[in-house]
């Protein structure tokens, strides 16, 4: 089942707020205690911690998950330190209220345990109600924190037959997707320009106060940030939309460690290094991962070796023009290909070949139904992919 969440802006009272208080110290309680007996485990660490929760004056539903939201800090800190990482303090600082148990969608209003007998009651907007709505939807739980709420839901998806694959090719200034019947470009150029802008902006703060400058730069940083994920929303929803109408499989490039590649001291400039490592490749992947999935749309992804290297025609070695670095040159089919257009071309017919399954049913061979030789174990249609010809390329 897929899972996801939906947001409202939120105010809590003084009886609300006072309950995350005494959350968020349950929660730093139950990961002290997890430290102290190096445990990450939630089955250990509810028998450690669970008693010892007795003095907080809060229903038994919130410690439950205040143990659940202590183990998923304490595993993601083993996770960082086994990859080399030096992770800092699990300790939440900011108030919040997590529950999974005794509430309920009345409506309107989300109503949740407080005391016994007692609920409080949030009334919801009509875009949460809008959603909730549909009976479809199971509400999982409820996150409720001093500015926002935010209520997990899931439903059952039965996903597409799909009887192709497109894929997506992501570059630092385009979005390339589809397949060798078309190919949809996305120029991102404006994200690069939005975050030069906002480089230039934070370099000219001067202020000989560095509390004053990270106030300054945390507040750009998130305008930066909701500026970037809006056009990434669109760009994603767009491949999702164009997938399911099609009835097309997914396919990303799996693009892990990456980053190592834009290290100093691998004898690039500063500028260079700063564009790379600010580029949010994987944020795309993220919103396309669980749009695809809530929409039951099949999402993959392969090894990135050799898709901008080789023809997707004829599958020779590509040459690369030292003018024009962005065509490649097929010397087989006495062509000139788009470097892109040739990766997402590649990264479709890699993902076709690997998890689609063939087209066609199997046929049991049978003495009498064949009129030719058998073949041995199994009779069955092939793959055949053919985009010698040319496809469509819209640039957007």
């Amino acid at each position: 089942m897929p899972v996801k969440s939906v947001r409202q802006n939120f105010d809590p009272n003084s009886e609300i707020s006072s309950m995350m208080k005494t959350f968020r110290q349950m929660v730093n309680h139950c990961i002290r205690i997890g430290l102290e007996n190096n445990c990450s485990t939630l089955k250990r660490l509810s028998s450690l911690a669970y008693h010892t929760l007795q003095d907080y004056d809060i229903m038994s539903y919130y410690k439950l998950t205040a143990i659940s939201q202590a183990c998923g800090r304490m595993s993601q800190m083993k996770r960082d330190i086994k990859k080399g990482r030096n992770p800092k303090s699990p300790f939440v600082q900011k108030p919040c209220l997590v529950s999974c148990y005794g509430f309920k969608i009345n409506g309107m209003l989300l109503s949740f345990p407080v005391r016994n007998r007692e609920f409080a009651n949030i009334l919801l907007n009509d875009h949460l109600i809008r959603i909730l709505s549909d009976q479809s939807i199971t509400p999982r739980s409820f996150t409720i924190t001093p500015q926002s709420l935010s209520i997990s839901i899931a439903k059952d998806v039965e996903p597409i037959q799909t009887e192709s694959t497109i894929g997506v090719d992501r570059n630092l200034r385009n979005i390339t997707f589809g397949n060798g019947k078309e190919i949809i470009q996305v120029n991102t150029s404006e994200m690069l320009k939005i975050k030069e802008n906002y480089s230039h902006v934070k370099s000219t703060c001067t202020r000989n106060d560095h509390r004053i400058r990270k106030k300054v730069y945390g507040k750009l940083g998130k305008r930066q940030a909701d500026r970037i994920r809006q056009r990434i929303h669109r760009m994603s929803k767009s491949i999702v939309n164009y997938a399911k109408k099609n009835k097309t499989a997914i396919i990303f490039e799996d693009l892990k460690g990456i980053r190592k590649l834009y290290r100093k001291g691998n004898g690039q400039g500063n500028k260079f290094r700063r564009k790379l490592n600010s580029w949010s490749f994987y944020e795309l992947e993220r919103q396309t991962s669980y749009k695809a999935a809530w929409d039951g749309v099949p999402f993959y992804k392969i090894d990135p070796r050799c898709t901008s290297t080789l023809c997707p025609a004829c599958r020779g070695r590509l040459q690369v023009d030292r003018q024009r670095r962005r065509d490649l040159w097929c010397g087989s089919c006495r062509r000139w290909r788009d470097r892109d257009v040739v990766a997402a071309m590649n990264i479709a017919c890699k993902g076709l070949h690997r998890f689609c399954n063939p087209q066609g049913d199997a046929v049991e061979a049978m003495r009498g139904n064949l009129e030719e030789p058998a073949i041995l174990r199994v009779d069955v249609s092939k793959l055949v992919t053919d985009w010698s010809d040319e496809c469509i390329v819209q640039v957007l």
